[in-house]
């Protein structure tokens, strides 16, 4: 007789980007390998672009939609809530079964450059009920080995499950060839900040190379001057079509600049992957992201970016060579069958009682007077 599978419910909160990467691929993956079966609520939709927001729901359809799946589950994974209510509901699910807690962001250390930053002030709503969540859930998964250590002291039952690359998503996308050499950048608007790093330096490039093009896609900051060769295309594409918007832009040079502060160092090196999924040579900050598991170049100063992009532009073999060793590296290591199995063993692990050690955080209680002067330092980080 087969041994039935587990049965695991992912709760989403926050953006369908986010939720794709940490709750549906790898919710879809471990259901497709017989590994687990698997649920998510809201439903998830590829091409939605709002947020779901069951909480504000609560008190109408969404508790009795929530305690119907929970009751089907043994085991939940809940993004991070924002309200006593959402926090009543993760406390009462972890009460009868395993409920961990799934976040990917340093909340406590928004930079207040960030455009989020009004909304994730260190100590105000976001941060106080999801430090709250984390104290409160039987276990925590993170993407990054930074970000356990910076949880680990309210909950010492964390586990890094890193962002993974769907090569099936990726591999049937063909990148084609451009007249000029392209450098691209992609991302949301919470990089304004992060990209002046290299705004001077890519406005002198084009001066400097006639054959070269920039293009900073999806959200570009809107105080970057128009200029010849300088593409800022503000468009933004449901997730489903993103590996084959990234492969269409056919960037030769992929680049990730990040300021050094806590919030990008706990953050992942989805970029790194998703440019090497294209075979996109990288260059990036030399900040903790990169630092390990990084086939590219890294940058420490405008000196630093301006030498390793003209010498990426003015060598095709370089380009060429390192995307591919990064690509394979990439998917050798961020595979997502790889990861779906590690991320399957995790919930063996909590359905078996291997891992509940919330008391952690009531040991650890005298240190936590702390945390308010470092969430203070950390949110104005530069």
């Amino acid at each position: 007789m087969n041994k039935e599978l587990p049965k695991v419910l992912f709760i989403q909160t926050v953006n369908p980007g986010i939720t794709y990467y940490r709750m549906y691929c790898f919710a879809k993956r471990m259901h497709d390998l017989g590994l687990v079966t698997t649920a998510l609520f809201p439903e998830f939709h590829v091409k939605e672009f709002l947020t779901a927001d069951w909480q504000s729901n609560l008190m109408k359809d969404a508790l009795q939609e929530i305690s119907k799946y929970a009751d089907w589950a043994d085991m939940v994974v809940c993004q991070y809530v924002n309200s006593a209510e959402g926090l009543s509901v993760i406390e009462a699910i972890r009460d009868i079964k395993p409920c961990f807690m799934e976040i990917d962001d340093y909340i406590s250390a928004v930079p207040y450059y960030s455009c989020a930053y009004d909304d994730n002030k260190p100590g105000e709503r976001v941060d106080f009920w999801s430090i709250r969540q984390i104290i409160e859930s039987t276990g925590v998964i993170v993407a990054t080995d930074f970000l356990k250590d910076v949880y680990k002291q309210y909950n010492q039952n964390i586990h890094v499950i890193p962002n993974a690359v769907n090569f099936d998503a990726w591999d049937k996308y063909k990148s084609h060839s451009n007249e000029k050499i392209r450098i691209g950048w992609i991302g949301g608007a919470t990089h304004g900040g992060d990209l002046k790093i290299v705004k001077e330096v890519l406005y002198d490039l084009l001066v400097e190379f006639k054959n070269l093009e920039v293009y900073i896609v999806t959200c570009p900051p809107p105080d970057w001057p128009k200029a010849d060769r300088m593409n800022l295309v503000n468009k933004w594409v449901a997730i489903d079509n993103y590996p084959q918007h990234l492969k269409n832009l056919s960037f030769d040079i992929g680049i990730s600049p990040l300021r050094d502060n806590y919030f990008n160092r706990a953050k992942s090196n989805l970029r790194y992957l998703e440019y090497s999924a294209c075979r996109i040579p990288t260059v990036a900050s030399n900040v903790e992201p990169f630092k390990t598991n990084f086939i590219g170049f890294l940058a420490d100063d405008e000196m630093d970016w301006f030498e390793q992009l003209s010498l990426l532009i003015q060598d095709q073999d370089l380009r060429l060579n390192t995307g591919f060793m990064a690509y394979y590296d990439v998917k050798d290591k961020f595979n997502l069958d790889g990861i779906a199995r590690k991320y399957a063993k995790l919930i063996e692990g909590a359905l078996n009682g291997s891992f509940d050690n919330r008391k952690s955080y009531i040991e650890s209680a005298a240190d936590s007077s702390n945390r308010s002067v470092e969430c203070n330092n950390t949110g104005s980080n530069p």
